[in-house]
């Protein structure tokens, strides 16, 4: 019954391709006269046979190629026609595309029905040859999955509506390929950041608000003076200018460049050029010379004086470089880049070590962190972990850590020590916000209650030289007999013994897939990147909700490979 339907599935899904095809060159004919240019678009259409609906949408939609783009770029407004064409002809065919919804719907149901089936059988002969083997060991792991499948559906994040309302470009119905920012969780269009984050993996995307916001900790944003905004080279000239009023008297101005998704998350300025406030230039922007060892500059951002309560204007301008300084510097032509000015809050590092702690949305509660744990050292399914030890042993002094924290999107139990990291960053210019262990961007940290309370009760009972690690077993608990008897959680601070802080880490893990409505299973992506997602959305999502919300919503899901 299924494998049949199966064939029909794929029997109608091929006829509607190839008669798309047939319709294709009417449709190539709306968008150009042009015999070479015809001739290749046709060529960008694939023939493959889709598997689904989905496939069979996004198969159809003609994409240009990344060289011949740079080459061409008058090319896509073409193609953006032509794919327009495309989902017209997709909605004025409905009546014979939710016939197919239908069918693969029915097909679907089936199919999770003889899984099921299958499941339950396969774990009922699995209890019975346990329970005749006496092997409690595998029944202890079957209770450990479905803890695991609490603990992500505990933490699992029902994803917003993917409108791109807070979009630099203010166009919320957009079909092309959409991004998710991880602090703020709102949606931004590719093409509204660089073309280089649709050619590339994009782990962790923090949009440039965000980075903007939080690129030093240092310096607390208190109010924002102007809005993220962009620049970029426009013709022969490329020049911004900002009017603005304020009551402060210091001004913190930032710049990030979108040449690719991970130099874009540190100050940039750009190559050749300068800043003017008031007709009065106050920054020149220096390129790197060709011989430098530098893979990239480091700028920092620029604290700069104004009259307080008085209009300003700034002026960004970037210089156009001529012959000799191309041959003599690394200058980058026609970037993208973003920046804003703040008022802003500058803390020593005492200061800013006493204002995280102090912060109860920096702290990962105690059952928050043990969850965290047992998630972490359960997440691979190929590798069973008995034991995990973790290192109390700060990795920039090896002495016992203070305050043990991580990054936001660190996913690693180890931690290092507040107090030394933010010490180290503060004798830094300019400050590399980086975790020491895995290397990702930090823009918040977070405080571990567990270990806390662990590291707290080695000192009160005057334990430091025995120990240097920890041990959890794969339920997290401490398998050092001293340390347990010993531990006392009455340490913690009120703000870390409960709390509901979000914790991206803890939604990372909890990445898997119950049904199509709700979320996709992360693993069996070909992405690294989990928290990455990547949607096709409609410009006619009225028409669409209509539908047995599946894929006519138009929001495919898939990550970077």
């Amino acid at each position: 019954m299924i494998k049949s339907k199966n064939q029909q599935l794929l029997k109608d899904l091929e006829a509607f391709q190839k008669q798309l095809k047939l319709a294709l060159p009417s449709i190539i004919s709306q968008a150009t006269q042009d015999f070479t240019h015809y001739q290749y678009f046709q060529s960008l259409f694939k023939d493959s046979k889709p598997n689904n609906i989905q496939e069979l949408y996004s198969q159809s939609l003609l994409r240009l190629d990344p060289h011949v783009s740079r080459q061409q770029p008058q090319l896509e407004d073409h193609i953006q026609i032509i794919n327009d064409f495309i989902h017209i002809y997709f909605e004025t065919n409905f009546s014979s595309l939710q016939k197919i919804i239908i069918l693969e719907k029915e097909l679907k149901t089936q199919i999770e029905l003889e899984d099921t089936q299958k499941q339950i059988n396969q774990n009922q002969q699995l209890l019975l040859h346990q329970f005749l083997q006496g092997r409690t060991q595998e029944i202890e792991t079957i209770n450990m999955e479905q803890i695991c499948q609490n603990l992500k559906s505990k933490y699992y994040r029902q994803p917003l509506q993917p409108f791109c309302d807070s979009c630099f470009c203010s166009n919320q119905f957009h079909y092309k390929q959409i991004i998710q920012c991880q602090i703020c969780e709102k949606y931004f269009h590719i093409n509204c950041l660089d073309k280089s984050y649709d050619e590339k993996s994009v782990n962790n995307f923090t949009c440039p608000r965000c980075t903007l916001f939080y690129i030093d900790q240092f310096c607390e944003v208190i109010t924002t003076i102007v809005d993220p905004c962009s620049f970029q080279k426009n013709g022969l000239t490329n020049s911004k200018l900002i009017k603005f009023k304020t009551d402060c008297e210091m001004v913190d101005i930032r710049c990030i460049r979108l040449d690719s998704p991970l130099s874009a998350q540190e100050i940039t300025w750009p190559d050749l050029g300068e800043i003017q406030l008031n007709g009065q230039k106050i920054f020149d922007f220096i390129p790197l010379s060709q011989q430098s060892c530098l893979h990239k500059r480091k700028d920092e951002k620029l604290l700069c004086s104004i009259p307080k309560n008085e209009e300003c204007t700034l002026i960004f301008k970037e210089t156009i470089p001529g012959i000799d300084q191309k041959r003599k510097f690394r200058i980058k032509g026609e970037q993208l880049f973003y920046f804003a000015i703040y008022k802003t809050k500058q803390y020593t590092a005492k200061q800013l070590i006493d204002r995280i702690i102090d912060d109860p949305q920096n702290w990962m509660s105690l059952e928050q962190s043990r969850d965290f744990t047992i998630l972490q050292i359960n997440h691979s399914p190929a590798f069973k972990i008995i034991k995990l030890h973790i290192s109390l042993l700060c990795c920039f002094s090896s002495s016992l850590i203070l305050t043990p924290v991580r990054g936001i999107y660190c996913t690693h139990v180890q931690c290092f020590s507040l107090e030394n990291y933010i010490l180290m960053l503060d004798q830094q210019l300019p400050r590399r916000w980086r975790c020491p262990i895995c290397k990702v961007k930090i823009f918040k940290l977070q405080i571990d209650a567990l270990q806390y309370a662990i590291l707290k009760s080695i000192r009160q009972q005057d334990l430091q030289e025995k120990y240097s690690c920890i041990t959890f077993d794969f339920q997290a608990n401490i398998l050092d007999e001293t340390i347990s008897k010993y531990i006392d959680y009455n340490n913690l601070p009120e703000i870390a013994k409960q709390n509901n802080n979000r914790i991206p880490q803890l939604e990372k893990l909890s990445g898997f897939k119950f049904d199509d409505n709700r979320y996709e299973n992360q693993s069996n992506s070909k992405s690294n990147n989990p928290n990455s997602i990547v949607i096709i959305q409609s410009r006619k999502l009225q028409i669409l909700k209509i539908t047995l919300n599946f894929f006519l919503t138009y929001q495919i899901r898939y990550q970077y490979g």
